[in-house]
């Protein structure tokens, strides 16, 4: 019985604190706060949790497995999958994102890469100017891709590539 008595103090000190809360042109209203009176145990509702979801996050550097990355034309194809995972596409264009380009535009080379989030890359041998590596693309719809193939590079530049889609 002391709840409800309670309860309805309580909405009725909201109604008034409301009547009074309504402003009053050129005076000041006060601002009115009801306190639990002493041993009242306030129950508040149950706090419902959302459920997990299921976050992608590019990763920081592209990841280098074999030979260690002092191999000059190994660098310049890391380099430009770091430079796409940050999404500074001048910079990849300017490491051989013209050459494989094939003739296109810039703009068109920027927009081949609207659906990919990121791209993990390894790789897995050197011999001479060409770079083996497999790879792995994050779309944007949650999707995977992989390629397994070769990079040709000649005076810090990627000159060709010859890329397998596998998935």
């Amino acid at each position: 019985m002391e709840a409800k008595k309670w309860a309805a103090v309580t909405l009725m000190a909201a109604g008034a604190l409301a009547a009074c809360a309504a402003p009053t042109q050129g005076t000041a209203t006060p601002a009115v706060t009801v306190a639990a009176p002493p041993n009242t145990i306030v129950i508040q509702p149950p706090v419902v949790a959302a459920p997990p979801q299921t976050v992608y996050v590019a990763p920081q550097t592209t990841q280098t497995v074999y030979p260690a990355p002092a191999v000059p034309v190994a660098q310049t194809v890391i380099a430009y999958y770091d430079a796409l995972n940050r999404r500074d596409f001048l910079t990849a264009w300017n490491l051989g994102g013209q050459r494989l380009a094939k003739g296109g535009t810039y703009a068109s080379y920027v927009k081949g890469f609207a659906t990919t989030s990121w791209a993990a890359l390894t790789v897995t041998n050197v011999r001479g100017s060409t770079v083996y590596v497999d790879l792995s693309a994050r779309q944007t719809d949650g999707s995977m891709r992989s390629f397994s193939g070769s990079y040709t590079v000649s005076d810090g530049m990627i000159i060709g590539a010859n890329m397998k889609r596998l998935s």
